[in-house]
């Protein structure tokens, strides 16, 4: 019999940085961590009434029969992953596309332009993001276009419209809070065994040491530390333990204010630096010690 074709919503999730978790938490826990995470992602296409098509490396390939379950189905893995402790703690996030067209299906695989669009749907999704077009989110309903906006207009290969894309927002509304604030006596343990680095912010604090190597910074609400601030992007920067050096790297719009103790400020834009010592950190502005946004920083 010749292969059928037919119209539904295609997804690609895809577990952003997955070379990063290989370089910090080395090949058989991220290998774990990976299949743990497309786990939990092939279970949530199964419970929305979606099919799992195929994996492909760190990505999963669904289909759906609309818009609507493919765009709900999104959001709920970008939870479950965002709410998972063990996965917020290896820094584990996703960015998803979808589209919808008609597909032709061949043995455990489907093909089509429509296939091909969907691909290139996930390719301009960053961490965090579900990504579509006008023409897929037309189809939804109205209570989920109005969580969407234009992001960009842009051309897919070996098609000469334009494709007006859009981001859907999903989620609660962002609120700050920080996941792991630690006790003085938890603390004061913990220094006499190894090196840490103890981040204040207002009146919580966390640490980067080698049990918790990642601690991520910005406005998303996968973060471990959550600042809810327009200067302040979703994933706006990280903080690393490497190699016995903290490193803050910046990922962000607008930038991250770094101010060590005893020396001249600097702006990272998309470069890292280490942390020595004590400091203030900005995200998106210049602060000082006083600032409310100002996020302090000792190394213990």
């Amino acid at each position: 019999m010749p292969p059928s074709t037919r119209q539904v919503t295609i997804l690609f999730a895809d577990i952003t940085d997955s070379t990063r978790l290989y370089d910090t938490l080395g090949g058989v826990k991220a290998q774990a961590m990976i299949t743990a995470c497309l786990s939990l992602l092939k279970k949530l296409v199964d419970d929305n009434a979606g099919t799992v098509v195929k994996t492909i490396g760190d990505a999963v390939l669904c289909i759906f029969q609309t818009p609507n379950q493919a765009a709900q189905t999104a959001s709920r893995m970008h939870e479950a992953v965002s709410f998972d402790m063990t996965m917020m703690n290896a820094n584990i996030h996703l960015r998803i596309g979808l589209h919808h067209g008609e597909v032709l299906f061949g043995p455990e695989d489907v093909h089509g332009d429509a296939v091909n669009v969907a691909a290139r749907m996930v390719e301009l999704a960053k961490a965090d993001q579900i990504i579509t077009n006008k023409g897929t989110l037309a189809m939804m309903t109205k209570a989920l276009r109005h969580k969407a906006r234009i992001v960009d207009r842009t051309r897919v290969r070996g098609k000469d419209d334009i494709l007006e894309i859009h981001e859907l927002i999903w989620g609660r509304p962002e609120q700050m809070t920080m996941n792991g604030s630690l006790t003085d006596p938890v603390i004061d343990s913990l220094t006499r065994t190894q090196t840490f680095l103890q981040i204040r912010y207002r009146h919580h604090r966390a640490m980067v040491d080698n049990t918790r190597p990642i601690l991520t910074l910005g406005r998303g609400m996968a973060n471990h530390l959550i600042i809810d601030d327009p200067l302040v992007s979703r994933m706006h920067a990280r903080i690393e333990l490497r190699r016995s050096r903290f490193m803050l790297i910046d990922q962000s719009t607008n930038g991250t204010f770094f101010k060590p103790r005893y020396k001249a400020p600097i702006i990272l834009h998309r470069d890292e630096t280490q942390l020595e010592e004590a400091g203030i950190i900005g995200l998106g502005q210049r602060v000082d010690d006083d600032h409310p946004l100002a996020l302090r920083y000792r190394i213990l």
